[in-house]
């Protein structure tokens, strides 16, 4: 039996690019925004490429979110394909976690 203040049922992967996290079937948990050094977006989809079905996009326009403190935004949602992260005009890092 583990231990339930340390054992985490959730992977963990960064990105600060297009990026596939998963490939297959899987749930996307939470994306936490870690840093934002510039404006952008990065769009959500449910696949191994951008041509997956799109999730959602994470708008980061005004010039407060470039300073703001890391923020989590929770999906908690099933991804039959895989997890891709798209990202366009921004640069920062956040991370997924995922099972």
């Amino acid at each position: 039996m583990g231990n339930s203040a340390i054992d985490f049922p959730w992977d963990k992967t960064n990105v600060t690019a297009d990026t596939l996290v998963k490939t297959g079937k899987c749930v996307l948990h939470n994306i936490t925004i870690n840093g934002t050094t510039t404006v952008g977006q990065i769009a959500v989809y449910d696949g191994v490429s951008n041509a997956g079905a799109l999730i959602g996009t994470i708008h980061l326009r005004s010039a407060v979110q470039v300073s703001a403190p890391p923020v989590t935004l929770n999906y908690d949602c099933q991804m039959d394909d895989g997890i891709y992260l798209d990202v366009t005009d921004w640069v920062g890092s956040v991370t997924v976690t995922h099972k």
